[in-house]
């Protein structure tokens, strides 16, 4: 084996600087993958079928958006001691849907969907802060049972209602 090392020595050292500068390469390429994957589908069959009636409720009047991040309707006050842990709180919850405004993009109006997740007892911790963050933000959130159908003019006396608060 020995005498294999020695009288090949140049290839070795060649091969060995080859393998360094493919793993250098494969390290800092751009090309490399992270570890996310896509998600699939951003609502569930429950959500959709509200979706799709909640978009008649509006008639094009105000825009939808969904699964909206809390953080990005809300925001702590500057002057708060422990701000980040506040931020904390809210940075990875989301809304179901939110209305807006169609010209100015003017958040108007926060939607969550309950289906019976939001009995269990750690939902309804969770649905009580948001309820009171929001209520702390003078931020109309309007809460609806999920059901086998929804009635667009039902929905929007329900908005309308929740605007006029």
């Amino acid at each position: 084996m020995l005498q294999i090392l020695e009288s090949h020595w140049l290839f070795f050292v060649v091969l060995a600087m080859f393998l360094a500068a493919l793993f250098l390469v494969r390290m800092y390429s751009g090309t490399r993958r992270l570890p996310y994957r896509s998600r699939g589908r951003m609502m569930t069959n429950a959500e959709i079928k509200f979706f799709r009636s909640l978009q008649q409720a509006v008639q094009g009047d105000l825009l939808i958006f969904s699964m909206v991040r809390i953080a990005d309707l809300l925001r702590v006050a500057e002057e708060t001691a422990n701000k980040r842990t506040w931020l904390n709180r809210i940075i990875a919850k989301h809304i179901d849907f939110v209305l807006c405004h169609p010209g100015t993009l003017e958040t108007m109006l926060a939607i969550e969907l309950d289906d019976a997740t939001h009995e269990r007892k750690d939902r309804q911790e969770r649905d009580a802060f948001v309820e009171q963050a929001f209520e702390s933000a003078d931020f109309p959130l309007l809460r609806i049972k999920v059901a086998s159908e929804y009635d667009p003019r039902a929905l929007r006396q329900m908005i309308d209602a929740s605007l006029k608060k």
